[in-house]
This record gives C-alpha cells, structure tokens and sequence, in this order.
C-alpha cells in the first residue's frame, strides 16, 4: 500500500498539472532593453523566457540583484536560473546553458553631424586607429581594442558614452545593437535621428541564454522542459514575433 501510495505520489510531481502548481525562482539584474522591471513584462528576454517556462508547465518569479548576486544564487541553488547570460567556457564549468533565447551583436554607434563620412566599410579595427572610440570596464571588447592599439577613453557607461559622441568629445562607441538602439531612444529622443551605427559588427551574434544552477531541485527536469518548449517558439515563429514585437526597427530580426 505504501509504495502505491509513494507511486501516485511520484506521478502527480511529474504530471503536467503538478508542474502547472511549481512556481520557479529566477534571478536577473537591470540591463534594458533585455530586462528591466521598468519595462513591459520585464523586457523582451523575459517575455519569451515566461512563455516558455509558461508553455512547459511552469510558473516563474523573478528577483532583480546585482549580476554577482545573481551567481552566488543559483550556485547555491536558491534559484533555477539567472539571465540573460553568455555562454563562456568559464561560466560552463559551473552552470549548465539553455539553447539561445535571442542573439545579439555589437555595433560602433557615431554621431552624423560630427561624422558626416563614417569609416563604412572597414576592412579592420586596424582601419579605425585614427578614431576616438569609447569604452567601459569590464567589458568584452577591452582585449580586442587593446590588441589593435585603438585610441580608446574611458566612459562611465553607455549612456555617457552617447552623449560625449553627441559634444564630439568621442568618435565611436560600441553597444549591443538593441541596446544601443534603445538608450538613444530613451535618453536623447528628440536627436535620435542624427545617430547611426556601422554596418559591420564587431562579433559574431552572441547568444542570450539562461544560465541553471546545478544544485536547484530538480533541475535537469526543468532545463529539458524549458529547451522543448523554447524549440516549439522557435518553429512555431513565437520567437521571431516577440523580438519584432519589441525592436520593429530591427532588420533582420535576431
């Protein structure tokens, strides 16, 4: 009788309905126009990130920490997930990755009326030494500009990085292109038509993924569910929809 017991018991965990009742903790951090708590349904990563998990059973609730924070939760496995991340051999030693939720690459921003001939067609970073170009602490293309001896000067972030373009105190400055896109939109709106960004990226697009703990209860579970459901936005073109939905004057979508 018991292990009759203990087996109804282990079906209703795995049945859909029982998933349906399992509220997921997740943790992210301020990073719009990816997510924000200040953005509708918390940004367009979290958009599709809800449907997923929505679509594979589950409920979600999400708490915003700093990035550091984000880590020590789920590598103690009070959280299933932070996001978004990048996938990074270092970062794969310790969590395991969802398939991409959405890709991105970065672009050189300038400011038309200071640049009225921009270095369209580039061949290579070497081309641009002759330009000012901005840059942030910590990010990911510090060893590039570095090994092409660009004439980089330190912003305090992106934002100030847009507004020095804007007194021609600065050539270039790199930004994830939604990003960018946003943050003109957003803090210098009635000039957002006098900035542009260089066709050619500066990486290759770069997935968003969520980033699982290891130690969370039943993880394994949940990340397989998440990827099957993901794959199902993907074919049935959820995916394609919400980015557009939330960067139409992105083409083509990522």
């Amino acid at each position: 009788m018991r292990r009759l017991l203990f087996l109804v018991f282990a079906w209703a965990l795995g049945s859909p309905d029982a998933r349906a009742e399992t509220t997921l903790e997740l943790v992210t951090g301020e990073w719009p126009p990816y997510v924000s708590q200040s953005l509708p349904q918390d940004g367009v990563f979290s958009q599709i990130m809800r449907q997923a998990f929505q679509r594979a059973g589950y409920q979600v609730h999400i708490t915003y920490l700093s990035w550091l924070q984000d880590e020590a939760q789920i590598r103690a496995g009070k959280a299933v997930a932070a996001f978004p991340y990048r996938p990074t051999p270092e970062r794969q030693k310790e969590f395991d990755f969802s398939p991409p939720l959405m890709r991105t690459s970065s672009y050189l921003f300038y400011y038309k009326p200071n640049m009225p001939h921009p270095p369209q067609a580039f061949q290579s970073l070497d081309d641009l030494r002759g330009y000012r170009i901005a840059i942030q602490l910590g990010y990911w293309y510090l060893p590039l500009f570095q090994q092409h001896k660009l004439n980089t000067l330190l912003t305090s972030d992106e934002v100030n990085a847009l507004r020095q373009l804007q007194k021609g105190h600065l050539d270039l400055a790199p930004m994830a292109l939604e990003r960018g896109l946003y943050l003109i939109h957003t803090t210098l709106p009635a000039h957002e038509k006098e900035f542009g960004y260089l066709p050619a990226p500066l990486d290759k697009e770069t997935p968003l993924s969520l980033m699982f703990s290891r130690s969370y209860p039943q993880v394994e579970r949940i990340r397989e569910d998440f990827a099957r459901a993901l794959e199902q936005m993907e074919k049935d073109g959820s995916l394609k929809a919400i980015y557009q939905r939330n960067f139409p004057e992105v083409t083509p979508p990522r």
